[in-house]
């Protein structure tokens, strides 16, 4: 049986993934992790420990060029392995994002699905790893007994259903980059 978690690897290349991620540490934007929705948005350290940069796909810079296309062209590789998919009534990437830094010993330490609290019209997650772990710092589906490796340019689609829960491992002595956002009902 399928695990319908797509993983493509050199989605994005080295000089993207450093370029992104020298923009995330200029931008004087970013903010401590939060979990949950709307009015119930909250830091919550013991769930999510990270730093976020808030992005939106419809506001043009080098960043969302340099995420947007490689994401477009790997969504049609994932509509390829897994067809069903497009059962689905229509769906789009959502225009919001956000670039996230986790700091040895930091996490995502909470399993979750994208499907939570505001997030019911959400149909797939994915997540950009902008840099190469060697101790730690995947991504856990305990559902499917799966540790996906953070490899820099390496791009993870999935549903963003209660069957694919997941958190992130910690590394206790590298730092994470990713870029993680959702596709969403039209």
């Amino acid at each position: 049986m399928t695990n319908w978690i797509g993983v493509y690897d050199n989605a994005l290349t080295s000089e993207e993934c450093k370029f992104i991620i020298d923009e995330f540490e200029k931008s004087p934007d970013k903010d401590f992790g939060k979990i949950g929705g709307g009015e119930h948005r909250r830091i919550d350290k013991s769930k999510k420990d990270s730093l976020d940069l808030l992005l939106y796909f419809d506001m043009e810079s080098p960043v969302t060029d340099s995420l947007l296309k490689p994401l477009l062209d790997t969504t049609e590789k994932y509509r390829k392995d897994y067809p069903c998919v497009d059962i689905i009534d229509a769906w789009a990437i959502a225009k919001q994002f956000n670039i996230q830094k986790y700091l040895p010993g930091q996490g995502f330490h909470s399993p979750h699905c994208e499907t939570h609290g505001r997030g019911c019209y959400r149909v797939l997650a994915w997540m950009y790893y902008l840099n190469t772990l060697t101790d730690g710092g995947e991504t856990r589906f305990p559902g499917y007994d799966l540790n996906v490796k953070p490899i820099e340019g390496r791009l993870v689609i999935w549903p963003a259903y209660f069957t694919h829960i997941h958190y992130g491992l910690t590394s206790n002595t590298q730092t994470k980059y990713i870029a993680t956002g959702w596709f969403i009902f039209k």
